[in-house]
C-alpha cells in the first residue's frame, strides 16, 4: 500500500492578521490579532493534526495535511 493511498492532501486552516483576507467558510479561516497568536495557533493546529505549516508571502500561513 503506498503511503497516501486513500488519502487527499488538503488545506486545514488559513490564518491571516489582515481583516481583508478573512473570509470564512471552508477551510477554516481564522483571524489573529497579530504576528505572535497566529504563530501560536498555527503551531497548535499542526501539532494536534500532525500537518505542515507553510508561510505565504504575504505572511499569512496556511495549515496542510500531506
Amino acid at each position: 500500500m503506498k503511503k497516501n493511498e486513500g488519502q487527499s492532501n488538503s488545506i486545514l486552516a488559513y490564518i491571516t492578521t489582515d481583516k481583508n483576507r478573512y473570509l470564512g467558510g471552508a477551510p477554516l479561516t481564522l483571524l489573529a490579532k497579530d504576528k505572535e497568536e497566529l504563530v501560536a495557533i498555527s503551531d497548535a493546529i499542526a501539532e494536534a493534526f500532525l500537518a505542515d505549516i507553510l508561510q505565504l508571502i504575504n505572511g499569512d500561513h496556511l495549515i496542510i495535511k500531506k
